[in-house]
């Protein structure tokens, strides 16, 4: 089975370090590194080449949205999925415009994560599925 390497980008350590250690149980998943700040998350992209970047919204230095974008036009095959606990079609869509390849309530982060997992396995695997949060 193919690794789907994730980068984990949130200023909180302790949400940081929970999200990482759920990610770490799932079949398929390597935790290639953490960032603090949306400064921290473009640099760190750049070095450890992740497959996906799970991009906390509200972020010091540079907020999610600033840091996606920045990653998105260095590294456009990366994925970047923008994580809010602010829900609405607003920040949805200002996720989107800033490239982001995904938008997860972090209210409904566990279900939504579960789907994205799946859906990045299939893809690692060579299947084409539809979006990967809503």
């Amino acid at each position: 089975m193919n690794t789907i390497k994730i980068l984990v980008a949130d200023d909180h350590e302790g949400f940081r370090h929970s999200l990482s250690s759920f990610l770490r149980t799932q079949e398929g998943v390597e935790i290639i590194g953490e960032a603090s700040d949306g400064i921290e998350a473009v640099n760190l992209t750049e070095k450890l080449h992740p497959d996906l970047v799970l991009m906390d919204l509200a972020m010091p230095k540079r907020n999610g949205f600033e840091a996606t974008k920045d990653i998105k036009e260095r590294s456009p095959e990366t994925r970047v999925i923008v994580l809010s606990m602010h829900s609405g079609e607003t920040y949805k869509q200002m996720a989107l415009l800033n490239r982001a390849d995904g938008f997860i309530e972090k209210g409904a982060l566990k279900l939504g994560l579960l789907t994205l997992l799946r859906n990045e396995c299939a893809r690692a695997i060579g299947f084409e599925v539809g979006a990967t949060a809503a």
